[in-house]
């Protein structure tokens, strides 16, 4: 179940760390000095545009202690010269999830403005804890947290949080809720028309039958709708239907597992989610939980005395 947790989302195993080639990789040979002239990062550096002035600048990471590490960030200046602007520690003590979190660390940038640090261990069944930062004005703030926790059926599980940007990366506290209230209420304001235009979209692929050509919607994006707009009687038609149609775009069955997983949490007799859910399960190639979902299916078809003639008969063809 989607619900608010106060740390630092995803990004998780599978689908969510997102790393591309910003693997932090130690190096203690980088120059100390608190201007390089190098306009290429060296190689064994995080790189991103930390500072949203859409130049590249790099991080560099140092072993402190086996329960530690330091962080120095490099922005990049005039005459292509970087200076080491802010220096941070990050330790076992910062995460609270994840098993021996410093030696399972991964940092990385995935957008302008905007690093990532988080932990990843261990395992089949991993769990992923990450925290987001934000740059204002002279520092990185907190803004987001996530926890991803891979479950028996290998789908991760997703909860997560809007932080208030009071926390910097470097231990130290601000007032940002002006900036905090704006960008919570745009964020929702995003999440909603995304929301509704994701559905249309999907449907009108559905129509044409081109739904495989459809972008599929991850789980992440799945995750913020319903931190943003919660499952109720108001929505649970339309997120069914989501459900049901990104099924059948490209690698779709993941996130539509994810999603019908909560639906029937928080709605255990929503007859044709367990429908849908033994479709993408089999699709998925997980054929006992399939079973498991399809066999739910026709006993409450049959104890809310629904029409059983309408039972697809894939569901027991898949069941015998």
């Amino acid at each position: 179940m989607i619900k608010p947790i106060l740390f630092l989302a995803v990004m998780t195993q599978f689908v969510f760390c997102k790393q591309a080639d910003n693997n932090p990789i130690k190096n203690d040979n980088l120059s100390s000095k608190k201007e390089v002239e190098n306009h290429q990062p060296l190689k064994d550096t995080v790189r991103g545009d930390f500072n949203k002035d859409n130049k590249v600048d790099y991080l560099q990471i140092l072993d402190k202690s086996p329960e530690e590490k330091q962080v120095k960030i490099f922005l990049q200046g005039a005459n292509n010269k970087f200076s080491e602007t802010k220096s941070f520690m990050v330790n076992n003590d910062d995460f609270t999830e994840v098993e021996d979190p410093v030696n399972n660390l991964f940092i990385s940038s995935i957008k302008p403005g905007e690093i990532i640090v988080g932990a990843s261990c261990c395992g089949n069944f991993k769990t992923t804890e990450t925290h987001y930062y934000k740059f204002i004005k002279d520092n990185w703030y907190l803004y987001k947290t996530s926890i991803s926790t891979v479950d028996d059926d290998f789908i991760p599980n997703i909860t997560m949080d809007m932080n208030n940007l009071s926390n910097s990366i470097d231990n130290k506290t601000a007032d940002n809720n002006d900036i905090y209230n704006k960008d919570i209420k745009e964020s929702k304001e995003n999440s909603l028309s995304n929301f509704s235009k994701s559905l249309v979209l999907l449907k009108s692929a559905s129509k044409t039958n081109a739904l495989n050509k459809q972008n599929t919607i991850d789980i992440e994006t799945i995750a913020e709708w319903l931190y943003f707009n919660p499952l109720n009687e108001n929505n649970l038609n339309d997120y069914n239907d989501i459900a049901y149609y990104n099924a059948y775009t490209k690698d779709g069955n993941l996130s539509s597992i994810f999603l019908l997983k909560e639906i029937i949490e928080k709605y255990p007799n929503r007859v044709v989610a367990y429908l849908n859910l033994g479709d993408s399960y089999w699709t998925f190639d997980n054929k006992e939980k399939a079973k498991e979902a399809y066999l739910k299916y026709i006993d409450l078809m049959k104890s809310q005395k629904k029409d059983t003639s309408k039972i697809p008969q894939r569901v027991y063809d898949r069941t015998k």
